[in-house]
């Protein structure tokens, strides 16, 4: 069955399955993927990693942890770190260790999807304290008061998936000064590299603190290894210790490991990508503003826009990919779009796509 026997585009899916829907090569801004490809010397690594397939890799992350604690600095020792076969299986070992089924979670809808089906799956229960306002923020109050005896996880996003937009350091600092010893803040921060123009917090300042907090990081994003599958959590180090007893031996394979430890040096990669993101972001921001979208204000990879008047975001999506443009759905909103900031000539093909779309119903 082809995608558009399925009934159209939708979200998730690469180039190769939807290829079939456009008459021309598609440009995939729906994954918030690095657009510069991955690190050049992570590739390297990975490659001569590579010759030494047919060995099992190291049963541990030590040598990885080590690494992520001399690249953060700030006193932060090995023990703070643990890994995982990407940011996705970070959430699930911080879930097997800390929340049992039956118990609850609170998230912050619009918020990332997996949050959601991954607590589902482990038969917790999901509450839900939505952003408020027209910036998407963080309802400090609403979240304190949804807590109960039963809750153990807080999910909150920084910059978040899908909106983009931000939250400062007295905003975490009263929520961990707000809530009961039982629950623990797991603080999603995979895209903050992309933050150039606000300071985000210094979460790494609670976790030197012992507070109940557990970042999350990905490799998936500014250092361009989504294909590699490598995450990480940083956490005081009780909780980092007990989150690393659920993790399976040889969770990671050699070239993974070797490419992640290989991009935390690769500055020129991280900054050129970073630069484009920052100068990007803007340009395109601006330029759908022009054509009369409402724009959430951005600190990450991607741009979150609502469709026009009486068009659903599943519409849109499906009329941008007959343009050859691959965008998506937004979680939670089904009246906008998240679109990945792409390299210069990307995003304007998405501009272009989107004026021709407004062209046809005039």
């Amino acid at each position: 069955m082809t995608q558009s026997d399925a009934g159209g585009y939708q979200a998730g899916l690469s180039v190769a399955e939807v290829q079939s829907l456009s008459d021309t090569p598609i440009t995939k801004l729906s994954s918030n993927e690095n657009p510069y490809g991955p690190s050049p010397m992570a590739v390297a690594a990975a490659h001569m990693a590579l010759s030494g397939a047919n060995i099992y890799p190291e049963r541990t992350d030590a040598a990885l942890c080590q690494k992520l604690a001399e690249f953060h600095g700030q006193n932060m020792q090995p023990e703070h770190f643990f890994s995982a076969n990407s940011g996705v299986e970070v959430l699930s070992l911080i879930e097997d260790a800390l929340i049992a089924p039956g118990q609850r979670a609170i998230i912050c809808p619009p918020c990332f999807g997996a949050y959601t089906g991954s607590l589902m799956k482990k038969g917790v229960h999901v509450d839900k304290v939505d952003l408020v306002g027209a910036d998407f923020e963080v309802h400090v109050e609403g979240i304190l008061a949804a807590v109960t005896p039963d809750t153990r996880l807080v999910y909150l996003c920084n910059p978040n998936n899908p909106t983009g937009t931000y939250f400062g350091a007295e905003v975490l600092d009263a929520l961990l000064d707000g809530l009961p010893d039982h629950i623990t803040l797991v603080y999603d921060e995979v895209y903050f590299q992309f933050a150039t123009e606000f300071d985000l917090p210094d979460a790494l300042r609670h976790v030197r603190d012992g507070r109940n907090i557990v970042i999350v990081h990905s490799f998936s994003k500014a250092y361009g290894l989504a294909g590699m599958r490598v995450g990480y959590g940083i956490a005081p180090e009780p909780i980092a210790a007990q989150i690393r007893k659920r993790k399976r031996s040889f969770h990671l394979n050699s070239m993974g490991m070797a490419a992640a430890m290989a991009a935390l040096d690769d500055a020129a990669h991280l900054d050129r990508t970073v630069a484009n993101n920052t100068t990007e972001r803007a340009r395109l921001s601006q330029a759908l503003r022009g054509m009369g979208y409402e724009v959430s204000p951005s600190q990450a990879n991607f741009v979150m826009f609502r469709c026009p008047d009486g068009m659903d975001a599943k519409t849109l999506t499906n009329q941008l990919v007959t343009h050859g443009v691959m965008v998506r759905p937004a979680f939670d909103l089904p009246h906008h779009i998240r679109a990945t900031i792409g390299q210069p000539d990307e995003n304007t093909r998405l501009l272009n796509a989107l004026k021709s779309l407004q062209d046809e119903v005039q």
